[in-house]
């Protein structure tokens, strides 16, 4: 099971107030590339930065086609892998990953009538070897595209699920109210530093949900759907899947 910690609403008397969230916490398991290994146990990594403080790359996204150099770096691969994404179900849906920075408050009163959902991809590249690294990161890599089966960069060709998590907050309940978003983990500037924390504990029933999913040929590389109902009793009854800030 995923859990992400409150985003919070901070009023301008300074009280602050936790953002009720919109149906919980999803995790998908995504096929993204070939030979997908289950994890081993004690396996630990680590998506995002919790001291970002600014995003470094252009706005809006350069097509993944036309990456190139610096733009095609790790760094700029983790921070592509955060979504904060406006929610209007009356109107053109943004994509998954397409806003990497939490929007201001005067621009989530007047797009987001839906609330906010907070995206986070996990790295799908990992060295086939060591379970953890001192920073939870060295030991995985993202693919050369985030959102796709990509090309795993040397020494990270073993493939592992695509994590995908996902968090609807209803942050249009504070519409008419003067205050500030921001994300409760110590960040005052509350916009860059989503990340969370991934960990294994029960390996066996997961290594049943990967071996079914590949078998069925379930489509998530579009639809993003959980893996299977296996992989949803597995979610559901597990604490193997943990999303931290």
């Amino acid at each position: 099971m995923c859990r992400i910690p409150p985003l919070v609403f901070i009023h301008t008397n300074g009280t602050a107030e936790v953002v009720p969230q919109v149906g919980g916490n999803l995790a998908y398991y995504l096929l993204h590339g070939q030979n997908i290994s289950a994890f081993p146990p004690g396996f630990r990594m680590i998506a995002g930065n919790s001291t970002l403080r600014t995003f470094h790359w252009p706005i809006p996204d350069i097509p993944q086609s036309l990456l190139s150099g610096n733009l095609t770096s790790q760094l700029a691969l983790q921070q592509r892998a955060l979504g904060f994404n406006c929610l209007n179900y009356n109107g053109t849906p943004e994509g998954s990953l397409t806003r990497h920075f939490l929007p201001s408050k005067q621009f989530m009163d007047t797009n987001c009538a839906d609330g906010l959902r907070l995206e986070l991809l996990f790295p799908s590249c990992w060295n086939g070897i060591d379970v953890d690294s001192p920073d939870h990161k060295s030991h995985v890599a993202y693919a050369s595209i985030v959102m796709d089966d990509g090309t795993c960069p040397e020494g990270f060709e073993a493939r592992i699920p695509t994590l995908f998590y996902e968090t609807i907050f209803n942050t249009i309940q504070f519409r008419n109210t003067s205050g500030k978003f921001v994300l409760a983990n110590g960040d005052p500037t509350g916009k860059h530093s989503f990340h969370g924390i991934f960990s294994t504990s029960r390996l066996t029933t997961l290594k049943v949900s990967v071996t079914t999913a590949t078998s069925s040929q379930d489509g998530m590389s579009t639809s993003f759907k959980p893996l299977s109902t296996i992989a949803q009793i597995w979610m559901a009854r597990s604490p193997i899947a943990r999303c931290l800030m």
